[in-house]
């Protein structure tokens, strides 16, 4: 059986995770977010954490965001780390825990999630095709993004921010805006959309030019 336990993101073994994945953060994200160990026969299979988007991403120009900032009610798989085998495939994890993120996320903070976002460095994964379980877990690729980051001092959740070139990252939707041309400027209309799948991969904060 399936299941998630929500933990605290100063819990040390989501930490640790934290520090064991490619990315090489220290630690969760600054702002609103939420952390789960994923449990699955009695066994602890791995992680998965969510907070508030990007500041700006490029590709989001691509579903009609025309100043690269997150629509309302946007959010982020900052990281999705499994290190133990199981029954369950890591598309149907994330379809399973798309219902408990937004019934603790409305619980928390008072507002449901409608967009979802995650960055992968394709460089990185293992799977042939890049974000392959978020694919079938109903995510589409977006676009690339610039590359271009930003964080705060260690340590600190206030402060200037320091802009720095990063690793070019794939950047994948689950909601209901539609990607447009790169030459229509419209906002998208909303539509349902359809799935699809990856591997454990921590989100930074990227940014569009």
């Amino acid at each position: 059986m399936l299941s998630f336990n929500r933990i605290s993101t100063w819990e040390p073994g989501f930490v640790a995770a934290i520090r064991r994945h490619y990315t090489g953060s220290r630690g969760a994200p600054v702002g609103k977010k939420m952390a789960w160990e994923i449990h699955e026969d009695g066994m602890l299979r791995g992680w998965i954490g969510l907070g508030e988007p990007s500041f700006k991403l490029a590709p989001r120009r691509l579903l009609g965001l025309e100043d690269a900032r997150p629509a309302p009610r946007t959010v982020g798989n900052f990281i999705f780390r499994l290190e133990l085998p199981g029954t369950t495939k890591a598309s149907g994890i994330l379809r399973k825990w798309h219902l408990v993120a937004e019934r603790d996320w409305a619980d928390e903070y008072g507002w449901t999630i409608q967009h979802w976002e995650t960055l992968i460095d394709p460089s990185k994964t293992a799977s042939v095709v890049c974000g392959a379980c978020y694919r079938r877990a109903g995510y589409r690729h977006i676009g690339s993004t610039t590359g271009r980051s930003c964080s705060r001092p260690v340590g600190h959740s206030h402060g200037p921010r320091v802009w720095r070139d990063g690793t070019v990252k794939e950047m994948f939707y689950r909601g209901p805006l539609v990607r447009i041309s790169p030459d229509n400027s419209a906002f998208a209309t909303p539509r349902v959309a359809v799935a699809t799948n990856g591997v454990a991969h921590e989100q930074k904060q990227e940014v569009a030019p």
